[in-house]
């Protein structure tokens, strides 16, 4: 009987302590705690001809054939009917129903955006960068990385995320073909 009671108030004791710490991140605040403990949200500007992916499987890329290496890639960008700068009208415009979503590049690369996504529950911080590649005066492709900041799986939601966005752009898309 003393064991149980021992065991008993062991695992309350944790599922108070729990809560507690819950509660104080809650108030603090889950992307402060986050930036504390891991650093800035914004993983910053990446170079996707010479990107490579880390070891961790919570990241995915999606480029086409001839930027990224197979081993990287997840899946080849499609082709789309649109300029590069109307492409990325339509792609921006494409993320307004998206939450927890900031554009946190400098806009110093016109045809390169960045944004921080942070998880609905426990705001764990993604840094997506996108790329519009023109391939001649009305069609154009695009290259997709995202990456988690926090952990090291993230059960594929990248992968999800990036074909989620991608999916909205079908009514643009020629062709699956590589460019």
């Amino acid at each position: 009987m003393g064991l149980v009671r021992i065991i008993m108030t062991t695992f309350l004791a944790l599922i108070a302590f729990g809560g507690v710490l819950l509660l104080l991140l809650k108030v603090y605040g889950f992307e402060k705690v986050w930036e504390r403990t891991n650093g800035p949200a914004d993983l910053g500007l990446v170079v996707f001809e010479t990107l490579k992916k880390g070891p961790k499987p919570n990241q995915a890329l999606i480029c086409p054939q001839n930027m990224c290496s197979a081993e990287d890639r997840d899946s080849v960008s499609p082709r789309y009917a649109l300029s590069a700068d109307a492409m990325k009208k339509a792609f921006i415009k494409s993320l307004e129903g998206e939450t927890h979503l900031h554009r946190v590049d400098d806009d110093s690369d016109p045809m390169q955006i960045r944004y921080v996504q942070h998880t609905p529950l426990l705001r764990f911080p993604d840094t997506i960068s996108v790329r519009f590649i023109p391939l001649d005066e009305n069609r154009s492709t695009i290259a997709l990385y995202a990456r988690a900041q926090v952990g090291y799986s993230d059960m594929g939601n990248n992968l999800k995320r990036l074909n989620r966005w991608l999916s909205r752009l079908t009514s643009f898309e020629t062709s699956y073909e590589t460019s």
